[in-house]
């Protein structure tokens, strides 16, 4: 199967879904005091991340596109 996919799509998929694995990443550093089972936890968050990056990326492919929901606090938007 040839996959073609929107160069913009593709550099908008990576950008957020990177910035959201690192997050998970981080936030694992400090709920994880364990250093075997943060390395396994964050082995296992890695892979699991890249298949729903393959999900997105074969939705892309085939036409659909992602929607992005982002909420503003009250201050942000008056200001």
């Amino acid at each position: 199967m040839d996959l073609q996919v929107r160069l913009e799509y593709l550099q908008e998929l990576i950008d957020d879904e990177s910035k959201s694995l690192v997050g998970k990443i981080c936030k694992r550093f400090e709920i994880i005091p364990d250093r075997e089972l943060l390395k396994k936890d964050i082995k296992e968050l890695i892979y699991e991340e890249f298949r729903n990056f393959k999900g997105l990326l074969m939705a892309g492919g085939v036409g659909l596109e992602r929607t992005k929901i982002i909420f503003k606090s009250k201050e942000k938007i008056e200001s």
